[in-house]
């Protein structure tokens, strides 16, 4: 409870009374609407797990960097990674410790399970540096990055392997993930992420944990120490531009594929970035200046700023987003009708994603104040790039600007025929939740 209050005591201070009252409101609704409970993979499931023989050998390395780790949370963790139902595995954990209590469990367990690497580093270089040292040691064909006070569910390596079998190498694979107890008895907050996103990925690290890579390129990319503290976003980032290098076309974005399970517990004690609010503050700034890198390395003039959630940012473009990103056609902002979102960012079948969402909530994940990549967005609200107005006409029937129809289901219809001539093309989508440029809807803001 003195956590909750802390963290609301914090958000009043950045933000103010009002955006205060209206996240404490969010969260009550979604503690009413999310009841969440992990359940665990059966013994069953696991023996036929262990039991399958795949087509071609494929062994995965989980590295750890390790500094002075409480024994019972470095016991817990190496359970959980020999234990795996997938044991063409190994786990490498390299050891900054000044003491030798880390060196002492990793022993015992030694003597019990094969494939456990002992790495003791000369010294502290932080845990980029820690990291590097692992992976460079590594044997696998896929790295697993894995922190020192967290633990996989016993299917984890399986069910990535599942997914790399599937696709032809693929880069990187990431999971769900949820948070969990210090006594791993407690499971909450799941984070159930979507299908590879660049845009979603500039503004806060959403893939996370777990995260596997193709050792190749983890190997050669590694962990840069600029970015301690949000190394694993920053490594994700260059990891997306490295793929988009290599694969032409659509393809690159099929080399990051995603798995839809909870593959991952992420322990929340004092100390750890996902309890403590010291230990954020300073991982924010670091991802803020990743995402800012990323874009600096594609040739983007950016600046990426915070939101008022702390640890997501948004990109303000220099000169606009079309005079940056060719790449990108349209911008699609929310519409509004009685306090609520009415329409905006919709799936390729026309669903509003935030349909119903009152104006001051941020949503699941805060993802309805986040750009991202859209499939199709409501043409009520939109900036469309100059060359693209003849086939705006073209397609949906309307003069530009687009003054407004009050026949909800053509306005649909000519909405998802417009964004699919686009997309067919080649050319990009981006929602916006700041987009007012032609919003024709009526916002309002209700006061609690």
């Amino acid at each position: 409870m003195s956590g909750e209050i802390g963290k609301t005591l914090a958000y009043l201070k950045r933000n103010g009374l009002k955006d205060t009252m209206w996240a404490a409101a969010e969260r009550i609704c979604e503690k009413r609407r999310l009841r969440y409970s992990f359940s665990p993979p059966s013994e069953k499931e696991l023996a036929e797990q262990r039991g399958k023989v795949f087509g071609r050998p494929l062994k995965f390395s989980v590295v750890v960097p390790a500094y002075e780790t409480p024994e019972v949370f470095l016991q817990d963790l190496i359970l959980s990674v020999v234990e795996q139902s997938y044991t063409d595995r190994e786990l490498v954990i390299a050891d900054a410790s000044e003491s030798g209590r880390v060196e002492h469990v990793v022993k015992s367990f030694q003597e019990q399970y094969e494939g456990i690497r002992y790495l003791k580093l000369e010294k502290n270089g932080g845990i980029s540096l820690n990291t590097n040292a692992a992976i460079e040691a590594a044997e696998g064909d896929y790295i697993a990055l894995l922190d020192h006070d967290d633990v996989l569910t016993p299917d984890a390596l399986f069910r990535m392997r599942e997914a790399i079998d599937q696709a032809d190498r693929p880069v990187l694979v990431y999971s769900d993930e949820d948070k969990c107890d210090s006594e791993l008895e407690k499971f909450f907050e799941p984070n159930r992420k979507r299908d590879f996103d660049f845009e979603l990925l500039l503004t806060n690290n959403y893939i996370c944990h777990l995260s596997v890579f193709r050792a190749d390129v983890i190997k050669e990319l590694k962990l840069d120490p600029a970015f301690d503290g949000a190394q694993d976003h920053e490594l994700l980032l260059r990891t997306a531009l490295w793929t988009k290098e290599h694969y032409t076309g659509a393809a690159w974005k099929k080399q990051i594929r995603h798995v839809d399970r909870v593959l991952y517990h992420w322990r929340v004690h004092p100390a750890s970035t996902s309890g403590s609010r010291d230990a954020k503050e300073y991982a924010y700034d670091a991802g803020r200046r990743a995402a800012e890198s990323a874009l600096s390395a594609m040739d983007i003039k950016a600046e990426v700023k915070p939101l008022k959630h702390l640890g997501f940012c948004r990109v303000e473009y220099e000169g606009g987003i079309f005079a940056c990103r060719r790449d990108i056609g349209l911008v699609g902002g929310p519409v509004y009708s009685g306090g609520c979102i009415c329409g905006g960012l919709m799936d390729a079948e026309g669903k509003v994603i935030f349909d119903g969402l009152p104006t001051g909530f941020s949503g699941y994940m805060h993802l309805a104040v986040l750009q991202q990549s859209a499939e199709a967005v409501d043409i009520r609200n939109i900036k469309l790039r100059e060359d693209l107005i003849p086939l705006f006409k073209e397609t949906t029937g309307y003069e530009w600007p687009f003054g407004g129809d009050k026949d909800e289901k053509r306005l649909k219809s000519r909405s998802l025929k417009f964004c699919n001539k686009l997309r067919d093309a080649g050319i990009g989508i981006l929602y916006d939740p700041e987009q007012r440029e032609n919003d024709k809807s009526k916002r309002s803001d209700p006061e609690l």
